[in-house]
Order: C-alpha cells, then structure tokens, then sequence
C-alpha cells in the first residue's frame, strides 16, 4: 500500500495518513461481483431449463391428436 493504515482505535498514526479505499474493501468488491456473477448465472439457467420445456411441451401437443369435441345438446 502506498499508504499507510489507520490504526484499530481508528485515529491517525503518522504524518501521511489516508484510508486506502481498495485495500480495505476489496475483498467486499470483489464478493459482491462474485454474488452478481453467479445470479445472473442462475437466472440464465432457470431460463435456459423453462425454455427448454415449455418447447417440448408445445411439441407434446403438436403431435397427439386432440379428441374430437362433442356436440352441444
């Protein structure tokens, strides 16, 4: 780090004190992208599967003859 920590108690050290942003709060950064990461894998999954049935039952129902209706009295 170029800069130098702040201290537990959370007051300065030193002369050239900062908080260092991306040191501190990276591994958040990086998890919460990994959270949206895997959502959207999720969804694309879950679109990928209902997708996937609703074309094969649309198929089903292309295929099988429908019974004949009877006729109102």
């Amino acid at each position: 780090m170029l800069v130098e920590a702040l201290s537990l108690s959370g007051f300065p050290n030193g002369a050239t004190t900062g908080l260092d942003m991306t040191a501190d709060f990276a591994p958040l950064f990086f998890g919460l992208w990994i959270i949206l990461g895997l959502c959207v894998l999720g969804l694309a999954v879950a679109t990928a599967v209902h997708d996937t049935r609703e074309t094969k039952r649309n198929a089903k129902q292309a295929t099988e003859p429908r019974p004949p209706f009877s006729k109102a009295a």
